[in-house]
């Protein structure tokens, strides 16, 4: 370890490196790392946030899986694993560098369909395709992954005939879709839909809602038994796994409104529904999705999002992620539940604890001078996220403690929750005392939005549910020696009266009550809190003067620059990084005026 150069302001600029994000731009050799945080260091930064991402041998236990793509096997041949090329890297350069180790978040969400070419790229499986990127640790012991709790099934569900569907409307008005503008597209696996030429009987009705139906935001759309504008779609016999809906109007906006949850109900041959998945043309990544020549991605976190289902349904758009309202034109469904996450761990399996344990061990080996915790994941998005937590070891324990079964609990939502968060208060402890008796400093992420009370989808998108995060424990009883808070802003934006969706603007973040909360908890417990800015998401001027606004505040001892990717690029001839735009230029002139650099 290496002391940093003194600053004569104590307020700590630092900057996150998501490595696999800057080998999208380029290959990284060791000289170009040294320039980089030689870079860094002129910016005024004096720490570096380093995520680690385990071992690069793919045989190894602790393998990760983040390089495979672009420049990044190049790099590794160039610098072998890269904190381990960092750290020398930034001392080299008088700057700190901790690593960060994300237990959770060693895969992601989204899915190739299956059908195209990409999907054997991984044999992790979700209704629809296969996972695009995770850890080979899941692959090897896919029993880790958090399951859901059971549901009922009718027999031969996947290939039960689909004989009528239900379209919903989230309330009584007219609609101006008739049968005429129906279209049915079916695949057999997910990939190139064709239509259907079906002659379907259409009724359009108001009927009371079957359900009550929330928006992201979690604000109420439709009361169970409001009634409802309802076209029912019968005379069908559907055997094709994958089914969606559209209409052939190429407006930007339609009149038939609803989330993707409660806008469609498909039926065999019985009175009640059967269990499905949802899609629209959101996807995790590689959004809007064309079904007429890729496929959808089902169960995606984006159920609870507004559509219209009469919406031009070829018209690119932004990634609905930021959207309140979507142009989306499409809604498609396919027999069955996803029956674990997509790549998230449990907590509660002995050879998860191992994994995560390796990763702390491996990244204190590299030198680094501190650890930090962040408990968010890329790879738990679905939309049902309350179903799943239920994995065997939490239900033995839940009978121990409890003496009753989870599954027939009527406060298993408040139960099981503490069950698992205990688990993961417990690898905190035992971190930090790994990292204090290496002689380092222990940090852990603070999430605002997903770690209060009943977060909305937008709010806990990014984390795992049913785990109580106890983060005032981990603040009060000296499990931290520094924390970032990192509000999501990113997802968890305000709920406007109408159309586009805004991001929250910095005032209204740091008032928040669980913000001001965490705030006074920190300061209690003596704990520096750094505020996590994100850049690519605001233009300069607004990122310059919310950094400002950080310094003003007297609550936070720092500002971490989210992430280095966004602010510098290889250089083509190789000898070094450069600024992407005029962002690193306008931050290093606000660092000098803020006194964080000479």
């Amino acid at each position: 370890m290496t002391s940093t150069a003194a600053s004569h302001n104590p307020f700590l600029l630092s900057a996150t490196v998501d490595f696999p994000d800057d080998v999208l731009k380029g290959v990284y050799t060791r000289e170009v790392l040294d320039d980089m945080m030689a870079r860094l260091r002129r910016l005024g930064v004096r720490r570096v946030n380093w995520i680690y991402y385990g071992d690069v041998d793919r045989n190894s236990f602790w393998a990760g899986g983040m390089f495979q793509d672009r420049y990044g096997p190049e790099t590794l041949d160039r610098i072998g694993e890269p904190l381990a090329a960092a750290v020398p890297a930034a001392h080299r350069n008088g700057l700190e560098i901790f690593a960060v180790v994300k237990p959770y978040d060693i895969g992601g969400s989204g899915t190739y369909p299956d059908g195209s070419a990409e999907s054997a790229r991984s044999v992790t499986r979700r209704i629809g395709g296969t996972v695009q990127f995770l850890a080979p640790f899941l692959e090897r012991c896919p029993h880790t992954l958090i399951q859901r709790r059971p549901y009922r099934a009718p027999p031969g569900l996947a290939t039960l005939p689909i004989r009528k569907i239900r379209l919903l409307k989230k309330d009584r008005s007219p609609t101006r879709i008739r049968k005429e503008n129906l279209q049915i597209w079916t695949s057999r696996d997910n990939y190139r839909y064709r239509r259907r030429e079906i002659d379907f009987t259409l009724q359009d009705t108001v009927e009371p809602a079957p359900r009550e139906v929330r928006d992201s935001f979690d604000a109420p759309i439709t009361a169970k038994g409001d009634p409802v504008r309802t076209l029912t779609l019968q005379g069908l016999n559907l055997t094709d796994r994958y089914v969606l809906v559209t209409t052939d109007f190429t407006d930007k906006t339609g009149d038939f409104t609803n989330t993707a949850l409660g806008m469609i109900e498909a039926y065999g041959l019985g009175p009640d529904p059967i269990p499905i998945v949802v899609a629209t043309r959101s996807a995790m990544w590689h959004s809007p999705r064309d079904f007429r020549s890729h496929g959808m991605e089902f169960d995606s976190g984006f159920g609870q999002y507004l559509g219209d289902l009469d919406a031009d349904n070829t018209a690119a758009k932004e990634n609905i992620r930021w959207r309140s309202v979507s142009d989306d034109g499409v809604i498609a469904f396919a027999r069955g539940k996803n029956e674990t996450l997509p790549s998230a761990p449990c907590e509660a399996y002995p050879e998860v604890i191992r994994l995560w344990s390796g990763w702390i061990d491996r990244a204190l080996r590299t030198g680094v001078d501190g650890l930090s915790v962040r408990l968010n994941s890329h790879g738990g998005c679905n939309d049902e996220p309350d179903e799943y937590g239920f994995n065997e070891p939490i239900l033995e324990e839940y009978r121990q403690r409890f003496g009753v079964d989870a599954l027939e609990d009527d406060l298993v939502t408040q139960r099981l929750p503490r069950i698992r968060g205990e688990r993961v208060t417990a690898f905190l402890r035992e971190t930090a005392q790994k990292v204090r008796r290496a002689g380092r400093k222990m940090q852990i992420h603070m999430h605002p939005d997903a770690f209060r009370p009943n977060p909305s989808p937008r709010e806990r998108y990014w984390s795992l549910t049913n785990i109580h995060y106890d983060w005032q424990t981990w603040l009060t009883d000296g499990l931290a020696d520094g924390s970032i808070m990192r509000p999501s802003r990113f997802e968890g934006v305000p709920n406007p009266p109408y159309g586009q969706a805004r991001r929250a603007g910095i005032s209204q973040t740091l008032s928040d009550p669980v913000v001001r909360d965490m705030l006074s908890t920190a300061a209690a417990a003596a704990v520096p809190v750094y505020f996590n800015g994100f850049v690519h998401l605001m233009d300069t001027d607004t990122y310059l003067s919310e950094m400002e606004t950080v310094l003003l505040d007297g609550r936070f001892a720092g500002v971490d620059l989210y992430e280095t990717a966004a602010l510098l690029r290889p250089r083509t001839d190789g000898a070094g990084v450069e600024p992407l735009d005029d962002r690193f230029e306008s931050i290093m002139a606000k660092s000098r005026e803020m006194g964080l650099t000479s």
